[in-house]
């Protein structure tokens, strides 16, 4: 994992979710994980070094702000389905 530039095939340069309770990450088997993995898999590369950019680097250009805006929107959106 790096902090200076995004690597595809790192486990840490992609989204995760955290269980409330434990504040320990959920596994990638549970079924919030695998919806938001199925939207990240469906991501470009601009996309994954913007989603990088904001949450390491804290980028806060409009341009990464509305990548992240939209990718958050999206795995909302997808999560809805499994209720």
């Amino acid at each position: 994992m790096s902090w200076t530039y995004f690597e595809d095939d790192c486990p840490g340069c992609r989204p995760v979710l955290l269980d409330l309770k434990s504040g320990r990450a959920l596994s990638e088997d549970s079924p919030q994980m695998q919806v938001v993995l199925g939207v990240w898999a469906e991501t470009t590369i601009e996309e994954r070094k913007a989603f990088h950019r904001f949450t390491c680097q804290n980028s806060r250009t409009p341009e990464d702000l509305k990548v992240i805006s939209d990718l958050s929107a999206s795995m909302s959106a997808a999560m809805t389905q499994l209720s």
